[in-house]
């Protein structure tokens, strides 16, 4: 069974209050390896240097050079087994459904808690609090 220790996460946000209080939940839940990204275009970069072996990425939808959209894409063009989490102040039905069509694996509308985070990524890797 996977547990938060065991996940290598890339959180690419570039609100600097967001990512902290993000990056902050995902150690909490006992996250240890986290790389951060402050755009689309060095999210892509440490994805490639990494040769897509993160487990997860939780992204912001709204990044400076290179949209969390266009990050979907490029992870998913990578055929790898890299779990995709997008986080958008863009709730609208066609912007999920964008998201789907590039499938996303979940989708949280902002603001979220660390409890609302905590449940989508157990739901993902099958997580259970004991």
């Amino acid at each position: 069974m996977t547990a938060f220790k065991d996940l290598w996460v890339m959180l690419v946000e570039d609100d600097l209050y967001s990512q902290r209080m993000t990056q902050m939940m995902l150690r909490q839940f006992g996250i240890e390896r986290l790389v951060v990204a402050g755009d689309g275009e060095k999210a892509k970069e440490q994805f490639d240097e990494a040769r897509g072996q993160f487990d997860l990425i939780v992204s912001d939808w709204n990044l400076p050079v290179s949209s969390g959209l266009e990050l979907l894409k490029h992870v998913r063009d990578a055929k790898t087994k890299t779990r995709f989490l997008m986080l958008t102040s863009n709730a609208g039905r066609d912007f999920v459904l964008q998201a789907r069509t590039h499938e996303v694996d979940a989708y949280i509308a902002k603001p979220f808690s660390a409890t609302q985070l905590k449940q989508k990524i157990q739901g993902l890797f099958g997580i259970r609090d004991f």
